[in-house]
């Protein structure tokens, strides 16, 4: 059996660096290899030898003995060559030349292997064409895409809300399919709106409408006569009113400086109610204990001819300043944890910056009156305010909170002083106005506009389609509003739910401004429902 002599730790070059072995056995026959641990590299006691200028391995050879073997270099074979070294660069001129070409050469090596892998996969997927059918399939030719801000409205009857959602009807999700009808989106990219890049600017809730909304997205836009396109494929109660060539890195919501909302309310809500009826409404509640369970009756409907008398009502001066006044109280920037959900008054993001809150000239609408109040054709009457909100964002529910504050506020004559103590710690219960009268005016993107302006950009403005933008309002929004108000009493039988509320809840409207101990709510305490219970997502908006 022939015997092994071992060779000492010596220094490999691998590459970049140097690696340094274990000690290695040297077999003393002539066909001896050497296999290092590390590096799996093979050497043959021939090659060992003429790299160290050695014309035998026989005898055991010490670490000074040893040179620096460049692994990454090929080895003479040929006997009496002398030893490889590493080459050295004088200058940086030289290396950095020396590595431009060395990345030349790598990158032209991935190119060659990337095109033969497309040869290859094109010459397989005609092989399987061919396979499974008699005519290969076509792939449908590339266009260019570009990134633009589309405009549109919408009427959210019938709606569960602005952005797509799993197993509901959604306003992106019918503006998506006819994107993809007309051609605006590749079939490639019809199946997931992610691979559009498709982003919306403000996020509405079920059944909330917006005369002017904002999504960006990568679109193709060299199709003549493409908005009338799209709209051919969506409802009368949706539009496209044009679209805008943006930059790059457009993102619909983050580069949305505010947004405008409009409330409409009529004017009837304002009737003042005695305290004595409220008190007497309060102790007519019948409270039955059935399994440690309390139960309370529900507040009676509204009927026909309540609401008759009520739209006869028409606003004073007095009423109109008070309301004036309420909402302006909401402007610059304030804690509204109370006019949203489950918000701690130590939360930062409650802070929001309301730049104006204006209320319009009362304006009288006619309606045909249905089979709930008069049989005949007759048209009826009655007072509506139309409230503008502009505020840079807006949290779950808080306009609607802010609304129904002012009203129950005006209703039972409580100081406007009040409404400072809300932006405070104190913690209550503020109930919701219905999301019957809310719509998206517009987002705003002046910032942007600014910077298109220097850069030669088009601009972001519905301005430009306001004669479109009103004439869909008075169809689609504002006639549905008036419609459902007319026929359900919507805003009366919300009305009757605040009321019938116990005194605890709202203890707060009194003549004196103050919140008393009984309306204080602790964070643990759970809130009575309100007059609207609907399930609501969380959004940017309202």
């Amino acid at each position: 059996m022939p015997a092994f002599k071992p060779l000492t730790h010596f220094t490999l070059i691998s590459r970049f660096k140097f690696v340094k072995l274990k000690q290695l056995n040297i077999m003393t026959t002539p066909t001896a290899q050497v296999t290092t641990d590390l590096t799996n590299e093979v050497l043959t006691k021939t090659e060992v030898s003429e790299v160290l200028t050695k014309t035998e391995v026989s005898e055991t050879l010490t670490k000074t003995e040893v040179s620096e073997i460049p692994i990454s270099k090929p080895v003479s074979t040929e006997k009496g060559s002398p030893p490889l070294k590493r080459k050295r660069y004088t200058t940086a001129r030289d290396r950095r030349e020396h590595l431009s070409k060395t990345f030349k050469s790598r990158k032209g090596n991935r190119d060659e292997e990337r095109s033969s892998y497309r040869s290859n996969e094109e010459n397989s997927s005609k092989t399987s064409c061919d396979v499974t059918s008699d005519t290969p399939v076509e792939k449908e030719p590339r266009k260019p895409k570009k990134k633009v801000a589309v405009l549109v409205g919408f009427c959210g009857t019938g709606y569960q809300g602005m952005q797509i959602n799993r197993n509901a009807k959604t306003i992106e999700e019918d503006l998506f399919k006819a994107f993809v009808a007309a051609g605006a989106i590749s079939k490639d990219n019809s199946d997931d709106p992610r691979k559009v890049s498709l982003m919306r600017a403000a996020r509405t809730d079920k059944g909330v409408h917006a005369a002017g909304n904002l999504i960006s997205l990568k679109m193709i836009i060299d199709i003549p006569n493409l908005v009338e396109k799209i709209n051919e494929n969506l409802t009368d109660q949706i539009r496209i009113w044009g679209f805008v060539k943006t930059i790059r890195s457009f993102h619909a919501k983050t580069l949305c400086d505010s947004r405008i909302y409009e409330y409409l309310l009529p004017t009837y809500v304002f009737i003042p109610r005695e305290r004595e009826q409220i008190i007497n409404s309060i102790r007519q509640l019948s409270v039955k204990q059935n399994d440690d369970q309390t139960q309370f009756i529900e507040a009676p409907l509204a009927t026909a001819e309540e609401m008759i008398e009520k739209r006869k009502y028409r606003i004073s001066s007095k009423i109109l300043d008070l309301v004036r006044q309420g909402f302006k109280a909401y402007e610059g920037t304030h804690n509204y944890h109370n006019f949203t959900l489950g918000r701690s008054p130590m939360e930062k993001s409650c802070n929001r910056f309301i730049m104006s809150f204006e209320v319009g000239d009362p304006k009288i609408l006619r309606h045909v009156c249905d089979s709930k109040t008069n049989d005949s054709n007759e048209t009826e009457e009655s007072e509506w305010l139309s409230l503008k909100v502009h505020g840079q964002s807006f949290m779950l529910h808080q306009i609607r909170k802010m609304v129904a504050l002012i009203v129950m506020m005006i209703r039972s004559e409580t100081p406007l002083t009040l409404i400072k103590k809300t932006f405070g710690p104190t913690k209550i219960n503020i109930p919701k106005a219905p999301a019957l009268g809310l719509l998206l005016d517009q987002p705003v993107f002046k910032s942007y506009n600014k910077k298109a302006i220097d850069n030669g950009k088009e601009l972001i403005e519905f301005d430009i389609y306001k004669d479109k933008i009103d004439a869909f309002k008075e169809k689609f929004i504002y006639s549905k509003i008036y419609a459902e108000e007319f026929s359900e009493y919507t805003f009366q039988n919300w009305l009757n739910s605040i009321d019938y509320h116990t005194e605890r809840d709202y203890g707060y409207l009194n003549h004196e401004g103050e919140i008393p101990e009984c309306a204080i709510v602790n964070s643990n305490e759970k809130f009575n429902k309100d007059a609207d219970d609907e399930n609501q997502e969380e959004n940017d908006s309202e």
